[in-house]
């Protein structure tokens, strides 16, 4: 009877070790297929860069384009792979949540992934032809002076810059989440709105160029959202 109880307790355990396992190997193959493609990829993204600078390239290091290359491939790989993860990861939490948190767990997921998204279209599209304009203006590079810009420290300025607005227009995921949990009260957003208006342009100063422009394109949009998340959580008494 012990021998067979000690079974079926163990069954449940190995049966998530063997799922986590196969949901693993579906990850690991697709960051390998994805990074494939973004090996291939890579010199469109490349031509995105140049008309994006309007100017030439140029490499230190004659080993610095096959680097780049499967450095950035990998990235991208992860990049394009994080839709799966989640949808995986959603796969192998969800039988052990309740009705209600499998909505709100799908919901809030739906929900950080497309503010990603929009937060990197709108970083390509609206503030980095700004910012890149401003940098290479004449108040900094006067006639006489010439510019070679590197190809790599570029490529990774673009990534970061992508990177960074993907990451800020989550604000309202976590907002909301603090909320839920309980570790922040609705009052405490509505009391504190100057500190946190402070706060987002003091983060918005840090993560992009140097200039007001680029500053002010993440401000605002972190604000909006920020207005959103509180007449959100007031809809739904979410803190309240």
């Amino acid at each position: 009877m012990s021998k067979k109880k000690t079974t079926s307790k163990q069954m449940p355990f190995w049966g998530h070790i063997y799922e986590l396992r196969r949901r693993l190997f579906i990850i690991i193959a697709a960051l390998l297929i994805f990074s494939f493609a973004g090996y291939y990829i890579f010199p469109y993204i490349v031509k995105i860069l140049i008309a994006l600078l309007k100017e030439e390239l140029y490499a230190s290091d004659i080993t610095e384009g096959f680097t780049l290359r499967l450095k950035f491939s990998f990235i991208l790989g992860a990049i394009l792979t994080i839709p799966i993860f989640l949808f995986e990861l959603i796969l192998f939490i969800i039988p052990a949540l309740k009705k209600q948190e499998k909505i709100i767990l799908l919901i809030t997921t739906t929900c950080a992934f497309i503010l990603f998204i929009a937060g990197v279209i709108f970083s390509y599209k609206v503030v980095m032809p700004y910012s890149i304009a401003f940098l290479k203006s004449e108040v900094f590079f006067p006639e006489n002076i010439k510019r070679i810009i590197s190809y790599e420290k570029f490529l990774i300025f673009f990534f970061q810059f992508l990177l960074a607005f993907g990451l800020c227009f989550q604000f309202p995921i976590i907002l909301i989440v603090l909320l839920k949990l309980g570790i922040i009260k609705f009052s405490f957003l509505t009391k504190n709105i100057k500190y946190f208006i402070v706060a987002i342009f003091i983060i918005a100063a840090i993560l992009t160029p140097p200039d007001v422009q680029s500053q002010i394109f993440m401000a605002v949009p972190l604000l909006g959202l920020y207005f959103l998340t509180i007449l959100i959580a007031k809809i739904f008494k979410i803190g309240v």
